[in-house]
């Protein structure tokens, strides 16, 4: 059964799932962890959210493996819940499936990983990151820019 919720009933439930995880991630804030994603639709002016308890985007994307989990008409992002809100090595394979990605995290972070004309950016639409964790997310922006061209460069030369 497919369970659909509001971003209220997302955030509450993000929120409560994030805290039962939060002793754990500050036992060990270096090793990213999931919890858990779920699928968000957009239904009118609502963002709705789709549980999918067989998507695991760190794990799917892990050593740069091919990521396509089965996505129903409508789906116009993935929301994750992690123990940072630093977006992983390989969460590029979301944005090029056309869908942007939520992270949030135990501290009540909430970013959003997209792509613009072309260009990657990440914005923490609540909370506050530490200069370090910015130099990080900067870092994963620059290596997802990096695929990205090059792979706009190889389209153009075949």
């Amino acid at each position: 059964m497919t369970l659909r919720l509001s971003m209220l009933s997302l955030a509450a439930l993000g929120g409560a799932t994030l805290i039962a995880a939060a002793p754990a991630a500050a036992n060990n804030q270096r090793e990213l962890r999931e919890i858990r994603c779920d699928m968000l639709e957009q239904d009118r002016a609502r963002l709705v959210t789709i549980e999918a308890p067989g998507l695991h985007v760190l794990d799917q994307t892990a050593n740069d493996r091919q990521f396509a989990p089965a996505i129903p008409r409508g789906v116009i992002g993935i929301s994750c819940g992690r123990t940072s809100v630093i977006p992983a090595a390989w969460d590029d394979k979301v944005v090029a499936l056309g869908l942007f990605l939520m992270i949030g995290d135990p501290a009540g972070r909430l970013g959003s990983l997209e792509i613009d004309n072309g260009r990657y950016r990440f914005r923490l639409m609540r909370g506050e990151v530490q200069p370090e964790e910015q130099a990080q997310i900067d870092a994963r922006i620059q290596a997802y820019q990096s695929r990205f061209d090059e792979a706009q460069r190889r389209n153009v030369q075949q």
